[in-house]
């Protein structure tokens, strides 16, 4: 079986996770609210959003010409992200015949899926790879490190760890305000805000009082898309962390309420933050000249969602070399051309 028909095998059982009429779909909408955390609404949302079983055939050919052939590929999932299991899934098929996937151990019903669909991998307890072997490894830095560390000598790491992603927002005098922040509030509350592509923080490029008015905009449209995609769970750790980012962000800036997240607003632009998941945005106004200072978080930038004209957008790309970069309200749907983080060399070649 060449590697294009066994992509192919997993995009099919894909496509039948995202129809919430087969059964596969309706047993993915029955099960993960409860591995993830998310809220019902916020699965189908992700499925329907974010999986990405509707790549092309041209994708698909070019994923596997990509692709260094190996005998036996490992990948190790993350939790935070549970339609990423398809991505890293693919890359490892268009590079092995063999392929054996570890779930994390708080979500494993993805992987679980995309195997009755597809039969195209194994599911292991444990990985073993063996000098020459590849592993794709996805999760915190920690975890990755972690890994190396107890890997033996000739396998080879791919390893995918903490990063987030920036918005950027230019406001004319023409731009209107909503149609924007309801793309950035879309791509927020998608897996509530945990992925790697998932914005913290948004530039705004506009006058004081055009800022604060988008800030409030994108406040009430997190509100309001809450009432159709409820926020799902926080654990004890991510509650704790939002308490302490509020408690900090009402003192240092103005903080608005965004159902059940945030969005803190800096005037002066002075101090960037990056608040943690749960749909909390950090929004702070800044001239042109302020996007160098990009530069000092772009080993963390994965993604960069931009509303803007050409000029500030080829500035973008030039400073970012390595981020995706799509227009505001795609943040979360890149094309199936590789893994989401091109940190490790891959120049972006989106939008």
């Amino acid at each position: 079986m060449d590697a294009q028909v066994r992509v192919r095998r997993l995009i099919d059982a894909a496509r039948q996770i995202a129809d919430p009429e087969t059964p596969l779909g309706k047993l993915a909408r029955e099960r993960l609210p409860d591995s993830t955390g998310l809220s019902p609404a916020g699965v189908d949302f992700a499925l329907r959003q974010s999986l990405e079983a509707d790549a092309t055939d041209a994708e698909i050919e070019a994923l596997c010409q990509a692709a260094t052939p190996v005998g036996h590929a490992h990948v190790l999932l993350s939790a935070n992200v549970f339609v990423a299991a398809l991505r890293a899934i693919a890359i490892a098929l268009a590079a092995a015949p063999r392929v054996s996937v570890r779930s994390s151990r708080r979500e494993g019903v993805m992987a679980e899926l995309l195997q009755s669909g597809s039969d195209a991998f194994d599911r292991v307890e444990a990985l073993e790879p063996r000098p020459g072997d590849h592993v794709w490894a996805y999760g915190s830095d920690q975890t990755i490190e972690s890994l190396r560390q107890s890997l033996p000598p000739g396998v080879v790491v791919h390893g995918h760890g903490t990063g987030f992603g920036v918005a950027v927002v230019e406001l004319d005098g023409a731009a209107e305000l909503e149609p924007i922040a309801a793309a950035l509030a879309r791509d927020v509350a998608l897996f509530d805000q945990r992925g790697c592509l998932s914005p913290r923080i948004c530039i705004v490029l506009a006058e004081r009082a055009r800022a604060r008015r988008f800030a409030e905009e994108t406040a009430r449209a997190l509100g309001e898309l809450e009432l159709s995609i409820p926020r799902g769970r926080l654990s004890a750790e991510e509650a704790a962390d939002e308490r302490r980012f509020r408690d900090a962000a009402a003192f240092a800036f103005e903080l608005f309420a965004a159902g059940q997240g945030a969005v803190s607003f800096d005037a002066g632009g002075e101090r960037w933050i990056v608040p943690p998941a749960g749909r909390n945005l950090h929004l702070a106004r800044a001239d042109v000249r302020d996007l160098a200072r990009l530069g000092q978080l772009e080993p963390s930038i994965v993604a960069l969602g931009v509303s803007a004209a050409c000029p500030v957008r080829d500035e973008l790309r030039a400073l970012l070399r390595y981020a995706r970069v799509s227009a505001l309200g795609s943040m979360q749907r890149p094309r199936l051309d590789g893994p989401v983080d091109r940190r490790c060399g891959a120049l972006p070649r989106d939008w």
